[in-house]
């Protein structure tokens, strides 16, 4: 048994809190920010087996999709553009990660996406 919900309700909240205050630490202020604008978790509940997710803002737009072990990620417009995942482990199999995406050689500003549990 986990306990009541209460109990599982406050772990949760907890849990939040602490992911939240982490992603405030990783914070870089001179990046600008893809808000999260649809996740397939809340926009589409029931979907099973792919979460989807899209991160939009400044002209840009990051398609995600976790599969069970792969993560694919779509940038528009597209071209060469270098991506890095940062984060860190969170509980059980999830991470807390942000995109940055920056272009080579390009006028496009950095930018990196809200941080989420993926």
């Amino acid at each position: 048994m986990i306990g009541p919900p209460e109990r599982v309700a406050g772990e949760q909240i907890a849990l939040l809190r602490s992911v939240g205050y982490a992603a405030f630490g990783r914070h870089e202020r001179n990046l600008d920010v893809l808000d999260l604008v649809f996740d397939s978790l809340v926009d589409t509940p029931g979907e099973v087996g792919v979460r989807r997710l899209r991160f939009a803002g400044y002209g840009v737009t990051l398609d995600v999709e976790r599969a069970a072990e792969s993560v694919e990620l779509r940038v528009t417009p597209a071209g060469p553009v270098v991506v890095e995942a940062r984060g860190g482990d969170g509980p059980g199999d999830t991470r807390l990660v942000s995109f940055l995406l920056r272009w080579p050689g390009g006028n496009q500003r950095p930018v990196r996406t809200a941080w989420i549990m993926l």
